[in-house]
C-alpha cells in the first residue's frame, strides 16, 4: 500500500512538473521556439502596413539583431492595433509563433497581444 501510494505521489510530480509549469511560462522567441508555442518579444516597430487582400496586419518588429514578423488577422484586432502604433513605437508582442516561408513570425491571437511599452 504505502508503495502504490509513492508511486501515485511521484507520478503527480512529473505531471506537474512536465505540463502545469511548462504551460503557464511564456518563453521569449529565440531560434528554438517551434510552431504552435506560445511566445513573446519586445521591440522597437520597423514597418506595418495591411495585406493587399483581407485587411489583415503586417508588423515587423526588431530586436536586438533580428526582425520578426508579426500578424494580425482583421478579426482580431488589426485596425485597433494599427490606430494605436507607429513606426518607431516600442511594442512587447505575446501571440502564438508559427512558421511562413521558412520563418518564424508571432500571431496576435486578440487586440491585447500587443503592449505599447
Amino acid at each position: 500500500m504505502l508503495v502504490l501510494l509513492t508511486m501515485v505521489l511521484l507520478s503527480l510530480c512529473v505531471a506537474y512538473v512536465t505540463f502545469y509549469q511548462e504551460g503557464t511560462q511564456i518563453q521569449e522567441l529565440s531560434t528554438s521556439s517551434k510552431p504552435g508555442e506560445i511566445a513573446y518579444l519586445e521591440g522597437t516597430v520597423v514597418s506595418e502596413r495591411f495585406t493587399n487582400t483581407g485587411d489583415h496586419l503586417l508588423i515587423d518588429v526588431e530586436h536586438g539583431s533580428d526582425t520578426t514578423k508579426v500578424f494580425v488577422s482583421r478579426d482580431k484586432g488589426a485596425k485597433e492595433i494599427a490606430s494605436v502604433i507607429t513606426e518607431n513605437s516600442k511594442v512587447r508582442v505575446t501571440g502564438e509563433v508559427q512558421e511562413y516561408q521558412g520563418e518564424l513570425e508571432i500571431v496576435v491571437q486578440d487586440a491585447n497581444g500587443i503592449e505599447m511599452l
